[in-house]
């Protein structure tokens, strides 16, 4: 397999893309607290945000991580 040309004859569905949301966003929140506490061993964390949908999507991941504040 080339790396450069994907082989076109993968076939993919909408269930290849399925995931449970809630369950990969506890996952996420998880990742943040154990490198934030453990590798890092901070509190909180400074995000710079541009206002638009990731950003918005990265700073409710972040509350959940650490809180609010």
């Amino acid at each position: 397999m080339n790396l450069h040309s994907p082989d076109v004859s993968i076939q993919f569905s909408a269930a290849t893309l399925a995931i449970d949301p809630e369950k990969e966003t506890e996952k996420i929140v998880a990742a943040l607290r154990d490198q934030l506490r453990g590798t890092l061993r901070k509190r909180g964390l400074v995000l710079g945000l541009s206002g638009g949908v990731d950003s918005s999507v990265c700073a409710a991941l972040a509350a959940r991580a650490v809180g609010a504040n």
